[in-house]
């Protein structure tokens, strides 16, 4: 069952989502450049989550004005777009937790057993992603 990462609100829309329960728990995590002194964290802003909803829909609307009919209106191709959070998740995943390898050792699979760093790895996106969601619900009130 994934944990819950950490998060707390920094600002009106700022969120920020603390690592530091692995710091302790993960024996190859000793050699990291971050500790209990200063846990990894990330910064989420409600503005770029919804910034990144917005331009998923936009380019799906792109696509759908191509293949639809140009009777259809603009209500019903809203209707149509799905965004894929999942998708938006992964990418700040890629850009803010996975960029920093070198620092978080558990998953750099050059260091360590890339059997071991998978394990993590897929042990870190589910909290992430559970964590992840609950901020999106938590923008969705603000916006």
């Amino acid at each position: 069952m994934p944990k819950t990462l950490n998060y707390s609100i920094i600002g009106l829309e700022d969120y920020t989502i603390s690592f530091e329960i692995y710091c302790s728990l993960c024996e190859i995590q000793k050699f990291c450049k971050w500790g209990k002194d200063e846990p990894f964290s990330i910064k989420i802003s409600c503005g770029d989550l919804n910034r990144a909803k917005e331009k998923v829909k936009f380019e799906q609307l792109q696509k759908l004005q191509k293949t639809e009919d140009v009777s259809v209106s603009y209500e019903e191709l809203i209707k149509k777009v799905k965004i894929n959070l999942q998708g938006i998740f992964s990418e700040i995943w890629k850009t803010k937790i996975k960029a920093h390898k070198e620092e978080i050792r558990c998953l750099d699979s050059r260091k360590v057993e890339p059997m071991l760093v998978s394990q993590q790895g897929q042990d870190w996106w589910q909290d992430f992603n559970t964590t992840m969601k609950n901020i999106n619900n938590e923008c969705e009130k603000i916006t």
